[in-house]
């Protein structure tokens, strides 16, 4: 691994699903290698994390006006819809009996389908016009004006990064070199798009999933 640059620690990405999952997956493969190989110098720059906390890092490192902004837990983003209920686009929104979305009661439903368009993969035609999709555009604009980001935003706004960024696409592809995915099956559109950017990066891809073991679709 120190003959080449190709294998240093830094140019290999691991993603899991769970923190705890990371942090036990980091400990094997820090004991696998150094029952193989010893000691290796820089082995604690390979990330082994999740998704988010990549994406997250790389906003905070690379896109300026990331520095400031803060995450939102689950607890947090939903506090932030009810207390601005009309800017978040929450009571703007409507079900599809035509009901109005109300403060507490409706905030999870509203919440889930915020992720939902911004994660899966959609159909445009059949969304337009409705009140759900100004509603995101509200919610966006409130998460920028409030400084924050959640967790699909995290992921959403590093993507749109590194489409747009030509700069910070060659400096990604400059240090990553492997990208291993572990629970590949769960993986959803917007974190698929990472990683085919990686891909295109000229980053060696290596997947492990089982469709037995879905739970997330």
């Amino acid at each position: 691994p120190s003959a080449s640059p190709r294998f240093a620690p830094a140019n290999i990405i691991a993603f899991t699903f769970t923190d705890k999952a990371a942090a036990e997956l980091k400990q094997r493969v820090i004991d696998r290698v150094r029952e193989a190989h010893g000691d290796i110098p820089g082995l604690a720059a390979m990330f082994v994390g999740t998704i988010h906390a990549f994406c997250l890092a790389l906003l905070k490192a690379e896109v300026p006006e990331y520095m400031k902004f803060e995450v939102l837990n689950e607890v947090q983003q939903s506090l932030l819809i009810d207390r601005n209920s009309r800017q978040s686009g929450l009571t703007t929104t409507k079900d599809l009996d035509g009901r109005s979305l109300r403060r507490y009661t409706d905030t999870r439903r509203y919440v889930d389908a915020l992720a939902i368009l911004r994660e899966a993969h959609l159909d445009e035609r059949a969304l337009r016009g409705t009140s759900i999709v100004s509603g995101l555009r509200s919610y966006r604009d409130l998460l920028k004006d409030k400084r924050y980001l959640d967790y699909s935003s995290i992921m959403e706004d590093a993507v749109k990064a590194l489409v747009a960024d030509k700069a910070l696409k060659q400096r990604l592809a400059a240090r990553i070199k492997h990208v291993i995915v572990d629970e590949y099956q769960d993986v959803n559109p917007i974190q698929e798009a990472l990683v085919r950017l990686f891909a295109d990066m000229g980053a060696h891809i290596c997947v492990v999933g089982d469709d037995d073991q879905t739970i997330y679709q």
